[in-house]
């Protein structure tokens, strides 16, 4: 095993997954002994991009060597992330999530900024350090940025996010940025063979706010009819994931990216009162309708934070 393991978090997205190998590539230029490796399968978008990079898959590891040194993308909090990490050793972090139930025994080089992407972040680390990303490391950067900003809608999307995409383009020479973004959103909206259990948590986070638990799943796709149309399934296996991980809440938001609108999928009646209470917004047949709410960490998983934090 290498010295140093670059990990992404579970249920791993595009941003986490380039951002593993984006900063992989960096600490190898730095003469580091760093390999990321797969501790779970990507999504079909994130497949999409690494085929039209060229870039192979990580290798599967299922199990690290007491000790490990590890590097975290995009994620810091334990639930996220690789099992049994109090064995490894973090060495460092690169985020852009708030941090939650991190703690070391010894100083970590941990970089985390209010931006749309872990690998905008990144970018703003290469300038500092006078590093050139190759043009295969910045297609991956960019395409993690078109894919946590849904291309520049979400509201977590900042002008940075956007500067660096234009910067990152000199190097990686897309043609047409918009045309890509659809490719990406189009592969990920391509869900015909997937189980229902997948389909759930492909793109599936847990949050814990105060004792409380809870899970939140995104389907962001161009044809959300689809998933909308497996509701009653869906329903059924919200509810045995929520009883499995012994959640106090859980939801799965079918988010159309092309009209920015989220239609959530509620499991009981239980999560229906929650829904309201926090987002002002009634079920009508396990459905509920949010609204333009496409990011979950700035629009949902905060207000049901401070929600159970009380």
């Amino acid at each position: 095993m290498a010295e140093i393991v670059v990990l992404w978090h579970k249920s791993p997205d595009t941003d986490a997954i380039c951002s593993a190998i984006v900063w992989t590539n960096y600490l190898k230029s730095m003469g580091a002994d760093a390999k990321a490796i797969r501790l779970w399968n990507p999504n079909f978008e994130t497949k999409f991009v690494l085929e039209k990079a060229g870039v192979e898959l990580p290798e599967l590891v299922e199990e690290l060597p007491e000790g490990q040194k590890i590097v975290l993308t995009d994620h810091n909090e334990a639930g996220q992330s690789i099992s049994n990490r109090n064995n490894y050793k973090i060495i460092g972090v690169v985020d852009h999530h708030k941090v939650s139930d991190f703690e070391t025994t010894e100083a970590v080089a941990m970089r985390v900024e209010p931006v749309g992407c872990a690998c905008t972040v990144m970018y703003a680390m290469f300038q500092e350090k006078g590093f050139t990303p190759d043009a295969v490391t910045a297609r991956l950067m960019i395409s993690a940025i078109i894919s946590d900003t849904l291309y520049f809608r979400s509201p977590t999307t900042t002008g940075i996010d956007r500067k660096a995409v234009e910067e990152l383009n000199k190097i990686a020479q897309i043609e047409d940025l918009e045309a890509y973004s659809m490719e990406m959103f189009n592969a990920k909206s391509d869900l015909g063979d997937i189980s229902i259990r997948d389909l759930i948590t492909m793109d599936y986070k847990t949050f814990e706010a105060g004792d409380k638990t809870f899970g939140i799943g995104s389907v962001e796709t161009t044809n959300p009819d689809f998933a909308l149309s497996k509701k009653e399934e869906i329903i059924t296996e919200l509810n045995n994931l929520k009883n499995e991980q012994n959640l106090d809440f859980i939801m799965l938001s079918i988010v159309d990216i092309l009209n920015e609108k989220n239609t959530t999928i509620v499991a009981n009646e239980n999560d229906a009162q929650v829904i309201k209470e926090v987002f002002w917004a009634e079920t009508h047949e396990w459905l509920a309708d949010l609204g333009n709410r496409v990011s979950r960490k700035k629009q949902l998983a905060a207000p049901l934070s401070e929600y159970y934090i009380g």
